[in-house]
């Protein structure tokens, strides 16, 4: 029964100091809001059960070849089941494509692509998902004779056949060749993320190999390997035993100067890449912000205390217990926790569509962040260390000094030295605090303006682009889509169009390499090794006009280099001092593999021009790049990309209705290049937003903290300001002696901030992009910008200090 006189009494006291209401509230809200925001999006994300046994356990392995700089080396079947009957590092080894495989599916409709994701068998079981419907892939599956079969995803089977159970056992119409739809996997399991369907990539790879009269088992890289840890053994020890199968395995390919290495990824590193890290610092950021907030709101209790001591002396003169009065502090600070942690629940769903706005869209889950029953117990759970931390300034206080120093103080109506002083500690800490977020936001706001200011190679603003596969009869389907882009180059609004192989940006760090011989060499295999790996490209004349590629030398392609005449190739700045140093490319010939199935003679070309780098393969990834002329290559150039000078959709849906006059084609994939840099772009943009928000609310909770500890020092020595200003002492000296305090603060502060930063600054490395995690410029703008701040935000307090009346302060008095 005390508790709850004691909490009507409180009620009643907070709202006799409304201002102090909102002030403690609102600053809870924005911190509980925020905490809430990042643990739900950290929940979904990285925490929520997923339809995949302990996925902690999985990694992600391809190889690498250092010696030749190349990153990402797919790997072979025979290279999985190398390191599948020799590895002991997994319980469980499956194969699945390195990227998706586009299918054609035709129906009534008309003709759609799917995202088709060949693997092995033991695919399904390696993850530990089950389907909902049929079956998951078996080993009789896993023969290249086998017959076709697919298991669908749960959002096409949902999409294109109503959800409809009996579709197990029935064919799958591929422009391809049918196959037997034998299951149907769960609503959550979608990975690797848009997939359509799985099919068995043994039977794949068994077809390919005949088509282009090659081992394709051994001979064609296209797969990553997926496994399941031992218990006991760490990614390392994986790696080491990995590298050692693949330095020691038999190397059919010809590049007997290459020293294969592996790499092996964790799971969850492999899906979210940098957003998991960002994820996480963003959680303890948030966690920064919260204890900045409880420091602010605790210096306001212990204002609101000190303010209260004469009220508390007498109730402890007339036989109150400090118990007594610690249990009024604790429901004070717990009231003003459970009102800011709902006001928090509401702020935190504007956070969340920000969040969700600002996320990239291939991050699994991010865009299905609810606020559910895991959300609401950890937002309890603060609420209950909000209410603690708030609390517990005042209850120390009330702890320190006897009752007759209280009641002293109180008759001196002194706010008491003990109060300044540990508000003048939390002021402290939170200067320190902010400092830490302010500089990792300002290390990610240099990393994307780094990137912004990269150079691509080309210009994507007003350029359209999307996948289209003609169907019409030609002679070949680079013929059907140069006579394609003749037409789009006639619509109204556009000034230029163009096709590519590969799209910028399109597959990460996939793509097409192929080896090369100069003129003057001899081509055998040692050759072909010794000489660097290209970045195998088709485009049309209309490509490098269509991305404002620069030409460096030379000339573009144009129309007259057709099948009918001499092979030509366009070299990448870099691949061309690369093949010819302190030489003239133009003019000097290369061969190539001509990419003609059954046919594995090299092709000579002459180079005609040269032209920027373009980042095809990631942000931070300069290949070597090489253009073949589309209308002389056998890879299509189905990637068309056209420059507006008007809307770009509007463009793209006239684009679109020009490529449907072949009633078969497909056409998918439409967006801008805008929208494809963006989207490579988008990790760090989104912890640069996120970042920059929290940093900015800790830094302006911060000053107000330390100028709140100002005013109330400058208050405690009102009566030694007056005697000094009595004796004849000058303002300037009082003014003086204030900043001098508030300077030591603030020197402490950020000092403690700096060591801080500077000791986690490693960690923060994955999210940063062309900037050291102790950049001087970030470390030296933060610093300067908290000290301005901080002393500006002060100076009014302490100016005040000095400009009072000596006869008023002694009236007060």
């Amino acid at each position: 029964m005390d508790v709850f006189r004691d909490a009507r009494l409180v009620v009643r006291r907070l709202l006799k100091s409304p201002g102090y209401v909102v002030a403690s509230t609102m600053t809870l809200a924005l911190a509980i809001g925020a905490n809430t925001a990042i643990f739900s999006a950290v929940y979904s994300v990285l925490l929520a059960p997923l339809p995949i046994r302990n996925p902690t356990r999985l990694v992600i392995a391809w190889k690498t070849e250092p010696t030749r700089n190349l990153a990402v080396v797919e790997a072979t079947f025979r290279d999985y089941e190398r390191w599948r009957a020799a590895s002991q590092s997994f319980v469980q080894v499956a194969a699945m494509g390195s990227s998706s495989w586009p299918a054609v599916l035709e129906d009534d409709a008309g003709a759609t692509t799917l995202a088709s994701v060949g693997v092995t068998a033991t695919f399904f079981d390696t993850l530990g998902a089950r389907p909902i419907l049929g079956r998951a892939l078996q080993p009789e599956d896993d023969q290249p004779a086998a017959r076709p079969v697919a298991v669908l995803s749960h959002d096409f089977w949902a999409r294109h056949f109503g959800a409809d159970p009996s579709v197990v056992g029935t064919p799958l119409r591929l422009a391809s060749g049918p196959m037997e739809i034998v299951g149907v996997m769960p609503p959550d399991f979608d990975f690797p993320r848009g997939t359509s369907f799985w099919t068995s990539v043994v039977p794949v790879l068994a077809g390919s190999g005949k088509s282009w009269g090659t081992d394709a088992f051994e001979k064609v890289g296209v797969l990553f390997v997926l496994g399941r840890l031992r218990d006991g053994i760490t990614l390392e020890s994986a790696t080491r035993e990995l590298d050692a199968i693949a330095r020691h395995a038999p190397d059919t390919l010809p590049r007997p100067a290459a020293v294969p290495a592996v790499t092996v990824t964790a799971f969850p590193d492999y899906v979210l890449g940098p957003v998991r890290s960002a994820l996480w610092w963003l959680l303890a950021a948030v966690a920064v912000l919260l204890l900045v907030a409880c420091a602010n709101v605790s210096g306001l209790m212990l204002t609101r205390a000190s303010l209260q001591r004469r009220e508390q002396a007498i109730r402890l003169t007339l036989g109150a217990t400090t118990v007594e009065i610690a249990r009024a502090w604790v429901l004070e600070s717990s009231i003003l926790a459970l009102v800011g942690g709902v006001l928090g629940l509401a702020a935190s769903r504007w956070m969340l569509s920000m969040m969700a706005a600002l996320a990239p869209t291939d991050i699994p889950h991010l865009a299905d962040i609810t606020l559910n029953v895991p959300v609401a117990l950890f937002t309890l759970a603060i609420v209950g260390l909000t209410a603690l931390l708030c609390g517990f300034g005042p209850i120390v206080q009330l702890r320190t000094g006897g009752l007759l120093t209280v009641l002293n103080e109180a008759a001196r109506g002194s706010t008491g030295r003990q109060s300044v002083r540990i508000r003048s500690v939390l002021a402290t800490l939170q200067i320190a605090l902010a400092v830490v977020l302010l500089i990792s936001a300002g290390l990610i706001v240099r990393s994307v303006t780094a990137l912004h200011r990269l150079n691509l190679g080309f210009n994507p603003s007003g350029v359209v682009t999307m996948a289209i596969q003609p169907r019409i009869n030609q002679p070949s389907p680079n013929e059907a889509i140069h006579g394609l882009l003749e037409r789009i180059e006639q619509l109204p609004h556009v000034q230029d169009a163009g096709a590519i192989f590969l799209r910028p940006l399109a597959l990460g760090a996939i793509g097409q390499e192929t080896t090369v011989v100069l003129d003057g060499q001899v081509d055998t295999p040692a050759t072909r090794a010794g000489n660097p790996v290209l970045n195998y490209q088709v485009a049309t004349p209309g490509y490098f006009r269509a991305m404002r590629v620069p030409l460096v030398r030379g000339r573009w392609f144009d129309d007259h280099d057709d099948a009918h005449s001499t092979r030509v190739a366009i070299l990448g700045e870099t691949a061309a001092a690369r093949l010819f140093p302190g030489q003239d490319p133009i003019g000097r010939k290369l061969a190539m593999p001509s990419f003609v199935p059954r046919d594995d003679s090299m092709v000579w070309r002459t180079v005609v021009g040269v032209v920027n780098d373009i980042r095809y393969r990631g942000l931070d990834d300069v290949r070597l790049d090489v253009y073949d002329a589309a209308r002389q290559a056998v890879q299509t150039a189905g990637y068309v990309v056209v420059r507006t000078d008007g809307d770009p959709m509007t463009t793209a849906m006239t684009v679109e209705g020009e490529a449907r006059q072949d009633v078969r084609a497909v056409v998918d994939d439409v967006t801008t290049m805008d929208a494809v840099v963006a989207r490579a772009v988008a990790p760090w943009r989104f912890s640069m937003w996120t970042f920059s928000l929290f940093a900015v609310m800790a830094f302006a909770l911060a000053t107000v903290g330390l100028v709140g500890v100002v005013s109330l020092d400058v208050a405690h020595r009102s009566h030694e300001f007056a005697v000094r200003l009595a004796v004849g002492a000058d303002r300037a000296a009082i003014l003086a002696r204030v900043m001098r305090s508030i300077g030591s603060r603030l020197l402490v502060g950020v000092s403690l901030g700096l060591f801080v930063a500077i000791a986690s600054s490693r960690t923060l490395g994955g999210l940063l992009f062309g900037v050291s995690p102790i950049d001087a410029t970030t470390y030296g703008t933060v610093i300067v910008l908290v000290m301005i701040v901080v002393v500006a935000a002060s100076y009014a307090p302490a100016r005040r200090a000095a400009s009072t009346d000596p006869a008023v302060l002694f009236r007060t008095e």
